[in-house]
């Protein structure tokens, strides 16, 4: 079964309009770097990265946690991804369970991170989604204030 694109999913979604998405898609055509649509309507103030970060775990089928409001995130888990390492990549450990790791990502699809984690860890890791602003407040909050 085949997926819709995600452009086309925002406009169903009601995230942005037919017109924002021709207009994106004529910028991302345009541009010499490859830009992705998602961050390109958030950049350009079409969509909230609080409004986003929900979609886009809706789109690939992972879980949304919204961690302004989460407050079950474990001390071993914390433990186990460095602070430095958990700013470098935008990740919040969240949970461990024998011996697979739950983070926080903006970006499920991250493989270069996910395997980052992976070796600093030695643990397999599920990702689920929070927006990045959600996460650099929550990597704050768990490693410097609690």
């Amino acid at each position: 079964m085949s997926r819709k694109l995600i452009g086309q999913s925002m406009v169903e979604a009601n995230l942005i309009k037919q017109e924002q998405l021709d207009e994106l898609l004529g910028l991302q055509r345009h541009n010499k770097e490859k830009m992705l649509l998602g961050r390109m309507s958030i950049d350009l103030g079409l969509v909230k990265e609080e409004e986003f970060a929900p979609f886009v775990a809706s789109y690939f089928d992972v879980p949304y946690i919204n961690l302004m409001e989460y407050k079950k995130v474990q001390w071993e888990a914390l433990n186990m991804v460095p602070e430095s390492i958990a700013e470098k990549f935008n990740v919040l450990p969240i949970e461990k369970k024998d011996n697979t790791l739950t983070i926080a990502i903006s970006d499920p699809l991250d493989i270069a991170t996910i395997d980052a984690i992976e070796t600093v860890t030695k643990c397999q890791i599920k990702p689920v989604v929070s927006s990045p602003k959600h996460i650099k407040y929550a990597i704050f909050m768990f490693y410097f204030i609690l």
